[in-house]
C-alpha cells in the first residue's frame, strides 16, 4: 500500500468515525446499527452489546438521553493489506439537562475495524471511562447525582442486551 493509498484509507475510517458520532447524536438507530459488522461488539466493562439488532435496540434507548458526543485524537493503523485497522479516540458525552449541559462521561474508543467491499465497519468498538488519577477504579458514572439519573437507562440497556465478554 502506497502512502496515497493509505492517506485514502485513513479518511475513510475518519468518515466513519464521522457517520457514528452523527446517527448516535441524531438518534439513527438503523443508521448506528448499520456501521457494524453482523456480528459486531459495542463493549464496556465486562458486558457487549453484540449484533446489529440488539445494538439498535441500545440505541433507541441511548436516543432518550439527549446526549451530544465529541470525538477526538483519532489515531488507527491500517494493516499492511489494507483490510483492518485498529486504533484509539478520546470521546466526551455532554448530557442536556433542565439544569444546563453536563459532562456525562470523558473516555477512550479503543477499535478494531474491518473492510466489507468498500465499507469500513467496525468489528469491535469498546468504551472505557476514565477513572480519577488516583482512584482509576472509582466509577465517575455515578459520582454525580444527576448524571446518573440521566444515564440509568443506558446502563440498564447495558444489563438487559449485554453479555459477557469471552476474552
Amino acid at each position: 500500500m502506497n502512502a496515497l493509498q493509505e492517506c485514502v484509507k485513513r479518511l475513510a475510517i475518519q468518515d466513519l468515525l464521522a457517520r457514528y458520532t452523527l446517527c448516535v447524536d441524531n438518534h439513527d438507530a438503523n443508521g448506528w446499527a448499520s456501521l457494524f459488522t453482523e456480528n459486531g461488539r459495542f463493549e464496556n466493562g465486562t458486558l457487549m452489546i453484540k449484533g446489529r439488532e440488539k445494538l439498535h435496540q441500545y440505541l433507541i434507548v441511548h436516543s432518550q438521553l439527549g446526549t451530544r458526543h465529541i470525538t477526538s485524537s483519532p489515531l488507527y493503523e491500517v494493516s499492511s493489506d489494507g483490510m483492518s485497522a485498529v486504533g484509539k479516540a478520546t470521546t466526551v458525552v455532554i448530557g442536556a439537562t433542565r439544569a444546563g449541559y453536563r459532562v456525562v462521561m470523558a473516555g477512550q474508543y479503543d477499535d478494531e475495524l474491518v473492510k466489507i467491499g468498500s465499507n469500513w465497519l467496525f468489528l469491535r468498538r469498546s468504551a472505557e471511562a476514565f477513572g480519577l488519577p488516583e482512584d482509576p477504579d472509582f466509577s465517575l458514572l455515578n459520582a454525580d447525582p444527576e448524571s446518573a439519573n440521566l444515564i440509568k437507562c443506558l446502563l440498564d440497556a447495558w444489563q438487559r442486551l449485554g453479555e459477557p465478554i469471552n476474552h
